[in-house]
């Protein structure tokens, strides 16, 4: 059989297996829903902006501005709300695959047409982090898919056309997350290097100009509306400090788990030491450039990545390189000549990748997790990502016309998305929150979480429930409140009482479960005479912030005022 049939039916598989793999395991991940909210404001003609407060400055809470933008040209295609999510699903399998197909591509020219197997492509399609983020509805396989074609073509360049083609998927990358801007670097040096080596300056001018004509209108654009020039969770996650305990913790994890990923480094260093081949001006897959292209893109990424902590979530912050770190094998297997070792090595590496020796990742205590784990764990009948589902619907319906204002940590994003109420509050890192961003933490066990709960602020926002039960209900059990959502009903703690929202949402659900907190002062107050000043000012200094302050209630302030003079 003709070698090119066994390549293509060997690729093929490999892209199948692949895209197959990642519908079965599609799931929506947290931190999706607040790129779903962005984009679902945008299409209803309120901008990019995550609440709907007019007193609040847009604060810009996602990092992938490309993949907000495809979220919301699905949203007007009819793909909004619910159907977002299947949209975001669909569009992450495909960019999936088409890595996949990429790669696939990418050895068979490097080999001229000589090439048996497409060793990267069956390996990348093997390993299950790769598979289950990629339809989780993040960027994160749009921009695994853009990072691959930035080295396929810095390897490659020849011409103009090639630079401009560069810039721009470039452009894109750095558009879709803001670490594409150091891929976006490291092409930069290759186009650099050529345009110096061959004298040929329109190369850089090429490469340069979508940067000039989109990226800078975009930078100043995103300045002149949120006010920096740096995303707000750049602020959040305090990606400038460094965590190389948590960051060497994360990517020595990753790699003892795929343990077959450490063989690719062989190559790479073996062919860097090593001259390159004399044909290589006739086949660049013979010289050392492919090599520096792969290093560049490798070895810098990583070190960035271990320098900002990693990630919260395994895996997520190293998959943009490991396409670049598998082709390796394909170009090291032409340079080895025997036929027998192509076959070989990426049936090892598929079957290497696929026995993965994985920790612990079901507990979201731990510095990483695997977010899928948990939102597809069972709690009764149904998984936590339903329930929570469920209990936005729930509140779209209650709070509709409303003003609600909720606090979030974690999964109930999925509520704030599908509640649709005016604000919510991100409190675990201050994602979508410029105050909440900037507050220190002292030390910092998990990327992106640990920040301390603010109560001040969050009532001086006026947020009415904090979807977190546990919020203040050991020190103040009369804050606690169960919203009749089913199949399960949403535990709250109440963060501030509004009488007037409050009794309307009694009215339209008279399930809910609550103390009814003016009955609660009216008895509080009738115990006047068992209780001591000190005690009762500490308590209305607490009761002013919960009720007084938005409330306006002369008879019951005075009753307090009285009995402490």
């Amino acid at each position: 059989m003709p070698r090119r049939y066994v390549f293509w039916t060997a690729c093929a598989l490999a892209v199948a297996a692949a895209a197959i793999q990642a519908w079965l395991l599609r799931w929506t991940c947290d931190d999706a829903f607040i790129t779903f909210r962005y984009a679902q404001h945008f299409v209803d003609g309120h901008g990019l902006v995550f609440n709907l407060d007019p007193t609040e400055a847009p604060v810009e809470g996602y990092t992938n501005f490309s993949w907000t933008m495809w979220l919301a040209l699905g949203a007007m295609f009819g793909f909004d709300h619910d159907g977002m999510t299947t949209w975001s699903m669909f569009w992450g399998v495909v960019c999936h695959a088409g890595t996949v197909l990429l790669l696939a591509m990418m050895s068979w020219r490097a080999s001229k047409g000589q090439a048996l197997v497409p060793i990267a492509a069956c390996a990348y399609a093997a390993i299950h982090h790769a598979q289950s983020l990629a339809p989780a509805g993040l960027e994160t396989a749009l921009f695994v898919l853009l990072a691959t074609s930035m080295l396929h073509i810095a390897m490659t360049m020849h011409c103009k056309r090639e630079a401009l083609l560069l810039g721009f998927i470039g452009v894109v990358c750095a558009m879709t997350r803001p670490d594409g801007g150091l891929l976006v670097a490291m092409a930069g040096l290759f186009v650099l290097y050529e345009t110096v080596r061959r004298s040929k300056p329109r190369l850089l001018v090429f490469y340069c100009a979508p940067f000039l004509l989109v990226f800078v209108p975009y930078l100043l654009w995103r300045h002149s509306f949120y006010g920096y020039w740096v995303p707000n969770t750049a602020f959040a996650k305090s990606a400038g400090d460094p965590l190389l305990g948590l960051g060497w913790d994360y990517v020595s994890g990753f790699f003892l788990c795929y343990y077959g990923l450490l063989t690719a480094f062989v190559p790479l260093g073996w062919f860097l030491l090593k001259k390159g081949d004399m044909l290589a001006t006739i086949q660049p897959a013979l010289g050392r450039r492919p090599w520096l292209a792969i290093a560049a893109f490798v070895l810098p990424y990583m070190f960035f990545v271990t320098w900002v902590g990693g990630d919260f979530m395994f895996g997520r912050f190293l998959l943009p390189v490991l396409p670049a770190l598998l082709f390796g094998w394909d170009i090291a297997c032409q340079r080895w000549r025997p036929v027998w070792l192509q076959p070989t090595v990426a049936l090892s590496l598929v079957v290497a990748l696929t026995l993965r020796v994985e920790p612990v990742l079901d507990n979201f205590r731990l510095p990483v997790s695997d977010n899928r784990l948990i939102s597809v764990a069972k709690l009764g009948d149904h998984t936590l990502s339903e329930l929570f589902r469920a209990s936005g619907l729930y509140m779209r319906d209650l709070c509709k016309g409303l003003d609600v204002r909720i606090a979030i940590a974690g999964g109930h994003a999925n509520v704030a998305f599908r509640s649709e109420v005016p604000v919510a509050v991100e409190c675990a890192a201050g994602l979508t929150d410029a105050h909440i961003a900037r507050i220190k933490v002292k030390k910092r066990w998990k990327v992106g979480h640990g920040k301390p709960r603010d109560h001040e602020y969050l009532e001086k926002r006026g947020v009415h429930f904090m979807l977190e039960q546990t919020y203040r209900l050991k020190e103040d059990p009369w804050r606690e409140i169960w919203f009749p959502s089913t199949p399960w009903p949403l535990p709250c703690s109440v963060v501030t009482w509004d009488r007037e929202l409050m009794a309307e949402l009694l009215k339209r659900a008279p399930g809910i479960k609550v103390v009814d907190f003016e009955q609660y002062l009216d008895t509080y107050i009738a115990d006047f005479p068992n209780k001591k000043k000190p005690e009762v000012r500490k308590d209305l200094a607490k009761f002013r912030r919960y009720y007084f302050n938005h409330n306006d209630d002369p008879t019951r302030l005075a009753a307090f005022e009285t009995f402490l003079q």
